[in-house]
């Protein structure tokens, strides 16, 4: 087996924020990553567990629980709340109205705009789901008081937001970088 030799300088630095730098160094930033996409992990493996335990995907899960709290959203509603495409939200929406989870119906104040509700059977899957959901959730979170939860609510808000513009940036980059070669 080779050795592992040390390496004889600091990698470049993957942020230039003066506020994401401590003593010049993106140290503390990776960890923020690391830690981050980690947790990122844990939650996608609770979103597959309340998924699994429904009998539906995770982000069938997903949609089932934003329709649950804002009954009569549309399809377009739900992808922009979600982050996905409308294509996308309306395949799996449907899948969950043939499941007789969600009922889809008219839009009364606009006939031709279809609305997500929640079925009765799907009420009584939450009701069965909301044991496991608050025993858990109330663990993801256990870190938090009410400040600090509303504290973080509005930053993964602002966050949110500033990962959609990276991501159309990155997209944009890509592009150029394919353009040049």
């Amino acid at each position: 087996m080779a050795k592992v030799r040390r390496r004889a300088a600091t990698p470049p630095a993957t942020v230039s924020r003066p506020a994401l730098l401590v003593k010049g160094s993106d140290a503390e930033f990776r960890r923020l990553i690391h830690d981050l996409i980690a947790y990122g992990h844990r939650l996608d493996a609770c979103r597959d567990a309340f998924a699994e335990i429904a009998g539906v995907s995770g982000v069938q899960y997903e949609i089932l629980m934003l329709v649950s709290r804002a009954d009569g959203l549309s399809v377009g509603e739900v992808a922009a709340r979600l982050h996905r495409s409308g294509a996308f939200i309306t395949i799996e929406a449907n899948k969950l109205v043939e499941h007789g989870i969600l009922e889809k119906g008219s839009d009364p104040g606009d006939g031709r705009r279809v609305l997500l509700g929640l079925s009765p059977k799907g009420f009584g899957l939450l009701e069965r789901m909301a044991p496991y959901q608050r025993r858990i959730n109330d663990v993801l979170f256990e870190r938090l008081d009410a400040k600090r939860f509303r504290e973080v609510r509005k930053l993964a808000e602002d966050l949110l937001a500033s990962g959609d513009r990276a991501v159309a940036m990155l997209e944009f980059l890509m592009r150029e970088a394919e353009a040049a070669a």
